[in-house]
């Protein structure tokens, strides 16, 4: 039997190379770069990064201004990305050592490419049983005159910014957008955040109102359509408005967080949407019988949990088993000062929202409201539907609601929980005051 040949070793290709080599496959993982893909150099880590230093921050000043610590910490900004670039390794060679350890043959550094007929390894044709597409995304530039000016940065080249800007403005919208925004505010830069429509569209309210309470620090600019970058040769600011109605926002830097373009350039013969994302069925085949792909090449939810259980997926088919992804609902979420998740199984339902309690880094919130908030979705059957929580670690208890939920959780079903005490997630407390309600 010949060798599997995965293509990329991001979350998608690593776990399905893993899935296939731990089931006694012959796996060959190509990836040109580093293990870990877009979610490890670009995304989740780099967030989590610029994340936790703005909240040591954010609730140092909390601190100060409470009396309660003498004098605020300074972030030095090029110290921060090497640190983050030197633990990004460490985690590189944590992956590389489990992806091998089930037996995976990685050949890093060279490039790969499929033809439509076969996976090629540096320009070099190789026989494959099946062959996994999962080269992944990389951060969208958008199309606007000067974008390509020095001092314009993406997550991926956010690690070249070599001293924290003075003024800096945020193109886009979404979640990785207001969360640079808010590490940037934080670590002391004036942020201009522009947002071509509204400020995370299609959200829970919930969500969006306590974003932009955390926002504070931030100048959101909606539905403001972006004209220009500006500047001779690198940027001083950025253009904006309808036209007749422009004005200019000047920038030491400008951060484009505008959403992810499928890295598909080198993948021919498959089917194709026109943003070039690789189109797959539920057991990611693609139109080439033996041929799969997953992960943020085959478009959204780009989201790292997902990439990997498609991975996993494709994998179990090439074995042989019919297995269909199922993603009807998915827990997401994204950290600011606190951590907003979330997750709905789609039934019709009613909420009820109650502040978030104090607890573990929310205590000193509390004189300013910041504690968060907990909301609960129900059903007129009395079975919770959904969850919001916004609240130090929300991502948690989301998580494993998400799957309670799913299995059908009622109103009554936490009656009998102990929680640990004390908790700044206030959602056990709702469901359980939902449950014994008679109304």
């Amino acid at each position: 039997m010949k060798p599997v040949t995965v293509i990329g070793g991001g979350p998608a290709g690593r776990f399905a190379a893993m899935h296939l080599a731990s089931a006694g496959r012959e796996v060959r993982l190509v990836e040109r770069r580093s293990i870990g893909g877009q979610c490890l150099l670009h995304g989740c880590m780099l967030v989590n990064a610029l994340n936790d230093a703005a909240r040591a921050v954010a609730n140092a000043r909390r601190l100060v201004s409470l009396g309660a610590l003498d004098g605020c910490p300074t972030v030095d900004f090029r110290g921060l990305l090497d640190a983050t670039a030197a633990i990004q390794r460490t985690i590189m060679g944590v992956l590389e050592k489990e992806t091998r350890d089930t037996g995976v043959d990685i050949l890093g550094g060279v490039s790969a490419s499929f033809d439509g007929r076969q996976a090629l390894i540096d320009g070099t044709p190789v026989e494959s049983d099946a062959v996994v597409i999962a080269t992944g995304s990389r951060p969208a530039l958008p199309d606007l005159p000067g974008v390509d000016k020095a001092g314009v940065f993406t997550a991926a080249n956010l690690a070249t910014m070599r001293s924290l800007p003075e003024r800096l403005v945020v193109i886009g919208g979404g979640v990785q957008a207001v969360e640079f925004a808010y590490a940037f505010a934080t670590f002391g830069s004036q942020v201009d955040l522009v947002v071509r429509s509204e400020l995370l569209r299609r959200m829970d309210p919930l969500v969006t109102r306590l974003a932009r309470k955390e926002l504070h620090r931030v100048a959101i600019h909606e539905s403001t359509q972006v004209v220009s970058i500006d500047g001779s040769t690198s940027v001083e600011g950025v253009t904006v408005g309808p036209a007749g109605q422009e004005r200019f926002l000047p920038a030491d830097a400008v951060l484009c967080a505008v959403g992810l373009r499928a890295n598909s350039e080198e993948c021919h013969g498959v089917q194709k949407r026109k943003n070039g994302t690789i189109v797959v069925n539920d057991r990611m085949q693609t139109s080439i019988p033996g041929v799969y792909a997953c992960g943020d090449v085959i478009g959204p939810p780009y989201l790292t949990p997902v990439a990997r259980e498609e991975g996993r997926v494709a994998a179990r088919n090439i074995l042989g088993e019919e297995v269909h992804l199922d993603l009807r609902a998915v827990p997401q979420g994204f950290s600011l000062g606190n951590q907003f998740s979330w997750y709905h199984d789609g039934s019709t339902s009613s909420s009820l929202t109650m502040p978030g309690p104090a607890g573990p880094d929310s205590f000193f919130a509390v004189p300013e409201g910041g504690t968060g908030a907990a909301k609960v979705f129900f059903t007129g059957d009395r079975r919770v539907a959904g969850v919001v929580s916004v609240a130090p670690a929300a991502s948690l208890p989301v998580m494993y609601l998400a799957e309670l939920i799913r299995q059908g959780l009622p109103l009554d079903g936490l009656d009998d929980l102990l929680e640990i005490h004390p908790t700044a997630d206030g959602l056990h407390v709702l469901i359980r005051y939902l449950a014994s309600r008679r109304d």
